[in-house]
């Protein structure tokens, strides 16, 4: 993504140097870079979901944390993969307020549980069960 940015400046002032001439292939270059921009916010969005709805889903089976604060994610994280179809359907933008509100749960949850982490830590009796079942494997 940082590559498509920068590569969109180089572009701009390859086009502040060209002139009005070569006007309609640098707009051509800016659309196609802008769209691979957004097909990779998307398929970065879908990533980081997959992944924390793995990570939440064994946060609720070990008890690791708080059941209520695994399912608080496991629903916000499904939120923000929805915002991955409402961008790649051209339902909504990244900068959209639609997005930024259906991301707010999962911002709120990750602050909730990393104040959580550094307060209480993982649950220490679900640490202890977790190595008495390793012990017994």
């Amino acid at each position: 993504m940082t590559i498509s940015w920068l590569t969109l400046i180089a572009l701009s002032l390859s086009y502040l140097k060209a002139g009005a001439a070569d006007a309609a292939g640098y707009q051509t270059l800016g659309t196609i870079l802008l769209a691979g921009h957004e097909m990779m916010t998307t398929i970065l969005i879908i990533v980081f979901s997959l992944g924390a709805l793995m990570l939440y889903t064994v946060f609720y089976r070990s008890r690791l944390i708080p059941r209520w604060l695994s399912i608080w994610g496991v629903v916000a994280i499904l939120m923000h993969l929805s915002t991955a179809f409402l961008i790649m359907f051209h339902l909504a933008t990244t900068e959209s307020a639609i997005v930024s509100a259906v991301n707010l749960p999962i911002f709120l949850q990750e602050m909730v549980m990393a104040v959580w982490l550094i307060v209480k830590g993982f649950n220490p009796s679900a640490i202890a069960s977790l190595s008495v079942k390793e012990d017994m494997n």
